[in-house]
């Protein structure tokens, strides 16, 4: 009998439930602290993604620019002082491999791989699509140091000979059509990120593209019409070419450096949630009902 007896303090007209903690924050709107904590934490901040693509193209000018400089004082100059210009010319000339030019070039490769390794072992939603990044980027790493791409030049020759005009680099017949299916089976993943990383990757893709293909293809319509000679016009060129994929995998890079978020307080570093698939809205079990309503119990009948 006594467990049908209503309670007089609870019912009695006038009366009021006195609200504990949580209902005083459902009242004013303001979320569980836990929940404004997973959701936004305004202590994590993004890696500066600018900052961080200027600082990584600016290396890849100043090496271009070295080499433009050592290159123009060599034809200007004779004896050992010529010589010794040439000898630095050729660390820093970005059309050759086994220099300072390709260390770089290949090093940022390797970044990305690395990064791409990170996320995918923090095991986020498409977690196989990283994998596939930082395969991609190895292989790249690669062939910046050996040319594999230019193994490509036997079998395209078929495909070249179809073609109405010269074309030297005949690889690029093959490069492109891999270049855009690996494109393909990323862009998913790609258009799930934030929009700073998103728009970043996009762009570098682009420029990469322009200038692996793009003007490697001009470049080699200028060998064809010198018939093999290598004239300043082509040393140029390539310069032009090695700037614009330097910036592109600079920009790839800090794109992916831009979903680590640092917080300055603990020093510590965090994969941006919306990555991770830790972040988003709290889930059910967590979420209170709104103030002034009561939670029916159940029937025991």
């Amino acid at each position: 009998m006594t467990d049908d007896a209503p309670s007089l303090a609870r019912d009695a007209p006038g009366s009021t439930d006195a609200p504990d903690a949580s209902d005083a924050s459902d009242a004013t709107g303001a979320p569980d602290p836990e929940e404004r904590t997973e959701v936004t934490d305004p202590g994590h901040r993004p890696l500066p993604l600018v900052r961080i693509a200027t600082v990584l193209s600016a290396i890849g000018v100043v090496i271009v620019v070295i080499a433009l400089v050592t290159l123009t004082a060599h034809q200007r100059t004779e004896g050992r002082l010529s010589q010794d210009l040439h000898t630095v010319f050729w660390y820093f000339d970005v059309g050759r491999e086994h220099n300072v030019a390709t260390w770089y070039a290949t090093g940022l490769w390797l970044l990305v791989a690395a990064v791409a390794v990170a996320i995918a072992l923090s095991r986020p939603p498409r977690r196989r699509s990283w994998w596939v990044v930082a395969t991609v980027a190895t292989v790249a790493s690669v062939d910046e140091a050996l040319e594999l791409h230019e193994r490509l030049d036997g079998p395209a020759q078929r495909v070249a000979a179809l073609l109405p005009f010269d074309l030297w680099f005949t690889w690029v017949l093959i490069g492109l059509p891999i270049a855009l299916v690996v494109g393909a089976v990323l862009l998913r993943t790609i258009l799930a990120l934030p929009i700073a990383s998103r728009i970043g990757i996009l762009v570098a893709g682009t420029l990469f593209v322009l200038g692996a293909v793009g003007v490697e293809t001009l470049n080699g319509r200028t060998l064809a019409r010198a018939d093999g000679v290598v004239t300043n016009t082509y040393l140029y060129a390539t310069m032009v070419e090695e700037v614009v994929e330097m910036t592109a995998v600079s920009l790839a890079l800090a794109s992916l450096l831009a979903l680590a978020q640092h917080s300055r307080a603990t020093g510590t570093l965090r994969l941006d949630p919306r990555v991770s698939g830790r972040g988003g809205a709290p889930s059910a079990a967590r979420r209170r009902p709104p103030s002034g309503t009561r939670t029916q119990p159940a029937d025991r009948s």
